[in-house]
């Protein structure tokens, strides 16, 4: 080894010293909802009812027992263009299965490509907007996928046009990869955050919004929880 690197300097030629990335910090958290959670029957089913059954768990609004909300979205606010970001996929996936999107709410990032594939053996559609805007809509026969480039940043509603007037989701595409959502137990976590001030912002569908300010500091966890309101019975 001493005699491999004497050759190299005696060749004008300097090893490189292994690069280290800066130290980052960590989130971590749970999104509750205060008081009990109010009871939501399944959404029924009008059309193909020999694949779907006659009604559809619905996915807008989950709670744990102990108050953790599922399929809130969790944003870091305020990154700087210049940070450092961790490696991201180059796709994500959007299906249906079951007569469901799934997942319900999907977190992706400008550039990122969703694959939207079809499981049932029944037509779909998807249809997607932001305000109101068409950003895309695929048409989707048993067993075939389409996929497109997410080319820009916001909130996207996605139905199925094709009488499944049950069947939502929503795909939050953003700016950076630092965001995520919460899981069956309303917990979350997001790690590689370069030290900084921020922002931390959760949305759910039906619950709103809340924002809370976030430090992250190198080589810590922080540790956010966020409570929602208790919500009338539907």
């Amino acid at each position: 080894m001493r005699f491999a690197r004497a050759i190299h300097l005696a060749c004008g030629v300097l090893l490189a010293t292994p690069a280290f990335a800066a130290p980052t910090g960590s989130l971590t958290g749970t999104v509750r909802l205060a008081g009990k959670a109010p009871k939501r029957e399944g959404l029924p089913v009008f059309k193909h009812e020999e694949v779907c059954g006659k009604t559809v768990p619905d996915d807008r609004l989950i709670v744990a027992g102990t108050g953790g909300v599922r399929w809130a979205v969790v944003t870091v606010e305020g990154v700087p263009a210049n940070a450092p970001l961790p490696r991201t996929d180059p796709s994500v996936v959007l299906d249906n299965h079951s007569c469901r999107f799934s997942p319900h709410v999907l977190v992706a990032e400008v550039g990122q490509t969703l694959e939207i594939h079809n499981s049932d053996p029944i037509l779909h559609n998807a249809d997607a907007r932001i305000d109101g805007g068409t950003v895309f809509n695929f048409a989707l026969p048993p067993d075939r996928m389409a996929h497109t480039k997410l080319d820009r940043p916001g909130t996207v509603a996605v139905t199925c046009d094709v009488r499944h007037s049950w069947m939502s989701a929503f795909i939050v595409v953003a700016k950076h990869p630092f965001h995520t959502t919460t899981d069956a137990y309303g917990e979350y976590q997001i790690d590689d955050l370069p030290p900084g001030t921020y922002t931390l912002r959760v949305w759910h569908e039906v619950l709103g919004t809340q924002d809370r300010p976030l430090t992250i500091e190198a080589g810590q966890v922080a540790t956010v929880d966020v409570t929602f309101p208790a919500q009338p019975e539907h």
